[in-house]
């Protein structure tokens, strides 16, 4: 049986539900590709968040209407363009109004669970209020990390971040999201971890594991179930 691994931000939002919860959410979860992705916004981020090269960098900050041209040039199709240009003018918006700069750091992924590895982060650290924060992005719609899921991140970062780096213990963490809205950039709204409480490595470890206990399970039983329709004879392992 093929492993596939669960997106980051389904694993997130599946992982703190209780087992048979779990089971419903992993039941639904496709295999196909989505209609679009945010990887256009996602490869100019560092930009829109005005992050610099390294310590000897002084540019002035890139112009928001080159960085959506770059977004329309690597979107596949009109919905991917206008999702991305709406997410990234909404964070634009947001990084000049706080004024926030940055400087890149980059961070390895943490294992967890038997081979798992995840990311909750950008290659970068911001200054926000004069304080460094390490920060992760959700841009989607629907559906997004509610509270429990967003401390489930929390914890992962702290893990990576935090612990790993020293110089990096007292950084806050934050969550980016942003509001639905028909038309326009969408607004952002910041989650800090600051009265969160943070699950252990343990725990998080545990947590991973059951989930994917789960869905290993969910999968076997799908291919079962595939060769039973097609009379595919053999093991499935």
């Amino acid at each position: 049986m093929k492993e596939r691994v669960l997106p980051d931000l389904d694993l997130a939002r599946i992982v703190p539900l209780a087992p048979d919860q779990q089971h419903a959410a992993l039941e639904k979860m496709s295999v196909g590709r989505p209609p679009y992705t945010y990887h256009p916004f996602r490869n100019r981020s560092l930009d829109i968040l005005n992050i610099t090269a390294g310590p000897l960098a002084d540019l002035p900050r890139t112009p928001w209407h080159t960085i959506a041209g770059d977004i329309r040039r690597m979107g596949t199709s009109a919905d991917e363009i206008d999702a991305n240009l709406r997410v990234g003018e909404g964070l634009y918006k947001f990084v000049s109004e706080h004024d926030i700069k940055g400087r890149r750091h980059e961070f390895p992924p943490l294992p967890l669970g038997m081979s798992e590895k995840v990311v909750y982060w950008s290659s970068a650290v911001i200054a926000i209020d004069g304080k460094p924060v390490a920060f992760f992005i959700d841009p989607r719609r629907d559906p997004k990390l509610t509270p429990l899921p967003r401390q489930f991140v929390f914890s992962v970062m702290h893990q990576r971040i935090r612990v790993l780096y020293p110089e990096l213990a007292n950084a806050r963490l934050l969550i980016l999201q942003f509001k639905n809205s028909p038309t326009g950039p969408r607004t952002v709204i910041p989650h800090f971890a600051d009265d969160v409480e943070l699950f252990s490595f343990e725990a998080l470890d545990k947590m991973v594991r059951e989930t994917y206990a789960i869905w290993r399970k969910i999968l076997f039983e799908r291919e079962a179930k595939a060769r039973r329709e097609t009379g595919t004879p053999g093991g499935l392992l």
